[in-house]
């Protein structure tokens, strides 16, 4: 490092983008990228469009939020289309899922964010969308529920609507589906994302008319949640 210092300043930021360069490359080659160390539940960086739109077909469709988790073959086809969703037909979702998130590479290399640093590298941020494949059972704990039928016809809700109470919080959600579709729910904690994920089991009814069901889903929320969102699995017909 001495003689790095040595050298002409020019020469001095060509060897160290060419350092840069090289750590990046080894965290990408890793079996756990660097870059997300403090997440064990990663097993590898999954290779998807960094940029949006995703689905050049769907260019008016923008992101709600700068996370977002695929846990199945819906959620690749809704997000990125038909072409990119064939890749996936061998995706072991049972055991893992993808997990995308909106960053500077840069940031989660040097800046240290996650633990309070505020202090940033000088450039300006190029944020992108990061995907990582991770283990379900590593990443997310259940959270105890049950789900009770809606019975307020009158009250309208929105898709999702989130109602804490003191200890218990109650997640109203609408599931579609056919005439005759039924429906299960659970909730997932991901130890280390601070992110609720609704889990909705979507069973095909048999019928060719299009139906829905609004449930209330009864649990205890843990502490410090950014985020919470709903996933949709698409099923084959509930076994009676």
């Amino acid at each position: 490092m001495q003689y790095i210092t040595d050298l002409h300043p020019t020469r001095q930021m060509q060897i160290m983008r060419i350092l840069f360069s090289l750590l990046l490359i080894a965290g990408s080659a890793s079996a756990q990228p660097v870059l997300f160390s403090k997440d064990s539940a990663i097993i590898k960086e999954i290779e998807l469009p960094s940029k949006e739109p995703f689905d050049t077909a769907k260019s008016y469709f923008k992101m709600k939020s700068d996370r977002v988790y695929i846990i199945s073959d819906k959620d690749v086809y809704d997000l990125f289309g038909y072409k990119i969703s064939t890749k996936f037909y061998q995706f072991n979702f049972a055991d893992n899922h993808i997990l995308g998130e909106l960053k500077c590479r840069q940031c989660m290399m040097v800046c240290h964010h996650d633990e309070g640093e505020t202090n940033c590298h000088r450039n300006a941020c190029n944020k992108e969308w990061i995907w990582v494949m991770r283990d379900n059972k590593r990443a997310f704990t259940e959270i105890p529920s049950y789900t009770e039928p809606w019975f307020e016809k009158k009250t309208v809700i929105q898709e999702d609507t989130i109602i804490s109470i003191a200890d218990t919080s109650r997640w109203h959600t609408t599931g579609h589906g056919d005439c005759f579709a039924k429906f299960e729910y659970g909730l997932f904690f991901d130890k280390y994302h601070s992110a609720l994920i609704l889990k909705e089991w979507n069973y095909w009814g048999g019928c060719r008319a299009g139906g829905s069901k609004v449930c209330t889903i009864v649990f205890k929320e843990p502490e410090g949640i950014l985020y919470k969102m709903k996933r949709t699995i698409l099923m084959d017909r509930m076994k009676e």
